[in-house]
């Protein structure tokens, strides 16, 4: 999408535009920047995820999640969502994190009971072949071996609406208060175990697990944690790859540090 059009699809919603610059995010997506003359900011996101993304943010709206105001949604194509510009800035403060966890248990109550959790994991082992020359051999050998049984044990877990991809970047907020949890891009349903792995990859695990109502020293949920960080790992990995990226060198230590 072009700096023009992103301008005249915002046009259609803010009014006249005074500026729009280009945001680097995910390869996959598209994000502009809007200045309207009003005074207004929004977001404008151009991407294959849109409509999981709006859906996400209306879900997590409805159980008092805070996350971004949506303007406008189109389903054309391009596809594209319009968000308000949220307060804040991302944050890491420990209180902040306990904010966010205790959402993410709110969001959890959100269930599918159609939902497919190992249909959406088992792919990420069988199509590793697809990852030839990121992900070394024998990774991808061990893998083979190791996550089939792990998916097998989690495949009847009742499913939750996830935000898949949480970490700090995406806590907004304002003097210690939690304001938003940005790109939902990644929702799905799921484990809401795999949520809480991918925030100890960047997190306190002790300060997310105890926040969630969770002992952090139980064996067989670390084992559990360790294998979604894997599986969180690959689906980075195959994004990035399909996004024509090069940001591999961190899923793949991840992946192997998990497994020795």
């Amino acid at each position: 999408m072009h700096l023009t059009e992103a301008s005249t699809y915002a046009a259609a919603v803010l009014g006249p535009i005074e500026s729009v610059e280009a945001v680097q995010g995910f390869v996959g997506n598209e994000t502009f920047r809007i200045h309207a003359a009003s005074g207004a900011t929004a977001y404008l996101k151009s991407g294959a995820a849109i409509a999981t993304e709006a859906r996400a943010i209306e879900q997590a709206h409805a159980v008092g999640v805070p996350a971004p105001e949506i303007l406008a949604t189109s389903h054309g194509q391009p596809p594209y969502l319009i968000m308000a510009e949220v307060a804040g800035t991302p944050s890491d403060d420990p209180g902040v994190l306990i904010q966010a966890v205790h959402a993410l248990r709110r969001l959890h109550e959100i269930r599918d009971a159609d939902a497919d959790w190992a249909g959406t994991l088992t792919p990420l082992i069988t199509d590793l072949g697809k990852l030839a020359g990121v992900l070394p051999d024998d990774l991808a050998d061990r893998l083979r071996v190791t996550m089939p049984p792990f998916i097998a044990e989690v495949a009847d877990v009742p499913a939750s609406l996830l935000h898949g991809d949480l970490h700090a970047r995406h806590l907004y907020a304002v003097d210690g208060k939690l304001t938003a949890i940005l790109d939902w891009g990644d929702a799905c349903y799921g484990d809401p175990l795999y949520d809480l792995a991918r925030l100890t990859i960047t997190a306190a695990p002790e300060t997310v697990l105890t926040a969630y109502g969770l002992d952090p020293r139980e064996h067989v949920l670390q084992r559990a944690l360790s294998a979604y960080r894997i599986l969180w790992s690959l689906t980075a990995l195959y994004a990035e790859h399909a996004a024509d990226g090069d940001w591999f060198d961190p899923h793949v230590r991840r992946i192997a540090a998990e497994l020795s």
